[in-house]
């Protein structure tokens, strides 16, 4: 049964029409993994001389396991956000003489197959025979990095447990991090030292076997957990009695602005009821947050004035960017009928335009309270905002044409890579180096602030020519319109 699976699933791979993109897409991220193990490597051989030269700990082994815990709040949230729940195709094998039990353990195994399952091993291997085996001896070394590694399997686990049970909402992810955020501040303070836990914890794992067996029983409870939820899954009278109705989200004062309202409307329940878009809109929430990580630190704003520049631009224009790179990619299943209809494409791209700037103009509100920091942050946010409504909106507007592809909208983004393209990766080049060619001149003599106005102006001046741009644009979208429709259908 196992070599049956794995060779439909390999000709199901080979034999699908977007075979030579998945190709593409697969050598990029085998690409990335490699880099990933050789950063791990080289990170995992100079560990023990980062803690103690780099950070004046005279005990290595114990500093380590006072932060091991955390390092795998850290890994479950990557795991979270690149980890993609197991799926199977299994319509095809219910009628035929395969226990759905095998193939379910074989999904929930194969999941297993996944670079952050051997990320922990390329990280803490070196450490552990050459620090930890000084100490404890061989048998303490392998059953200390086996505690470890089984802790990371369990993660796997938990992720998809996590997702599974959620529906890949971003809601629970906020909670599990703000939870341990709260405890570790509570470290720091000395209210409740999980770091101590955690080092008796990893310490006893090296003292003896019994740590590693507490460990694999939990790996096997979380084991039997997703199996009990894909199994239940597996039929198809459960998975209608499971059927949860989500409530309809439909925001009808929109309607009294006409065709354009209605448009905008349509986009907000694909936004809401649909995995894909719904994950870009919160993720853009989340990258609110970006500046909190420069603009507390004075070598950023008073060495780096330009680097503030990209901060505002991306914390403004985050959603604008993240939807727009696939704007008509997301009515892909539904184009080839909007374009038999009586519409206006005018009032089509006119929604798009009037969503991606409202959406921006609340981003820019909300990054306010940065003020904090300084009212020249406001200032600079501010004009970049005035950039995003007057330039970079038209640039994802034209630039979204370029060859769109076809995206699922029922799965989640996290590691998804369907529906990038050329544009993708090249779109990002004028969006955030195109205020550089204005504020670069006035910096190069010292007038940085009037860069800064220089910037804004220019978006002032795209707004006032909004109504041209628009009618470019349209004209555009008009002659590619039946090539786009076309592309979808091939993907």
């Amino acid at each position: 049964m196992v070599t049956t699976l794995l060779d439909h699933g390999w000709k199901k791979f080979t034999r699908s029409a977007s075979f030579n993109k998945d190709v593409a897409t697969s050598v990029f991220l085998g690409i990335m993994a490699l880099m990933m193990v050789g950063y791990s490597l080289a990170f995992g051989f100079t560990l023990n001389t980062l803690i103690t030269k780099g950070l004046g700990q005279d005990d290595s082994f114990t500093f380590l396991n006072m932060l091991l815990l955390y390092y795998f709040v850290v890994e479950f949230v990557m795991r979270y956000m690149i980890q993609n729940l197991p799926v199977i195709d299994i319509q095809p094998y219910l009628h035929l003489p395969m226990k759905r039990s095998g193939i379910m353990h074989f999904l929930l195994i194969k999941s297993l197959v996944h670079v952050m399952n051997f990320l922990v091993l390329l990280l803490f291997t070196p450490f552990a025979f050459t620090v930890v085996a000084g100490k404890f001896g061989l048998g303490g070394a392998c059953t200390w990095i086996l505690s470890i590694w089984t802790i990371s399997l369990a993660l796997h686990y938990l992720v998809i447990i996590f997702k599974k049970q959620l529906d890949d909402s971003i809601w629970g992810i906020l909670v599990f991090v703000i939870f341990f955020s709260l405890l570790a501040a509570a470290d720091y303070y000395s209210w409740f030292k999980l770091s101590d836990i955690s080092a008796a914890l990893f310490s006893g794992a090296a003292s003896g076997a019994s740590v590693l067996l507490l460990i694999i029983l939990l790996l096997c409870t979380l084991y039997f957990f997703c199996y009990r939820f894909f199994i239940q899954g597996v039929y198809t009278d459960e998975q209608q009695i499971s059927t949860v109705k989500r409530k309809a989200q439909d925001f009808s004062f929109l309607q009294g602005f006409g065709n354009v309202g209605d448009w905008i409307n349509l986009e907000l329940k694909l936004i809401f009821r649909n995995k894909r878009p719904r994950t870009v809109l919160y993720m853009s929430g989340l990258f609110l947050l970006y500046g909190l990580i420069f603009y507390t630190q004075d070598k950023y704003r008073e060495g780096m004035p330009w680097f503030l520049l990209f901060v505002g631009l991306f914390i403004t224009g985050i959603f604008m960017i993240n939807y727009g790179q696939y704007l008509y990619s997301w009515q892909a299943s539904h184009l080839d009928f909007t374009l038999t209809r009586p519409v206006s494409l005018r009032q089509f791209v006119e929604s798009k335009y009037w969503l991606l700037n409202t959406v921006t103009v609340f981003c820019f509100l909300l990054s306010i309270p940065y003020a904090w920091f300084g009212w020249d942050i406001i200032f600079a946010n501010a004009m970049l905002t005035l950039f995003n409504l007057g330039v970079n909106i038209f640039i994802i507007l034209n630039m979204a044409m370029w060859g769109p592809k076809k995206i699922n909208l029922t799965k989640g983004g996290s590691m998804n890579y369907q529906g990038v393209g050329a544009a993708q990766w090249v779109m990002g080049i004028p969006l955030l180096l195109s205020p550089y060619v204005i504020y670069v001149p006035f910096a190069s003599f010292g007038r940085s602030d009037l860069g800064i106005i220089a910037i804004g102006l220019t978006g002032v001046l795209g707004i006032v020519l909004r109504p041209y741009l628009l009618n470019l644009t349209v004209k555009r979208l008009e002659r590619l319109k039946y090539s786009i429709a076309e592309g979808f259908r091939q993907d």
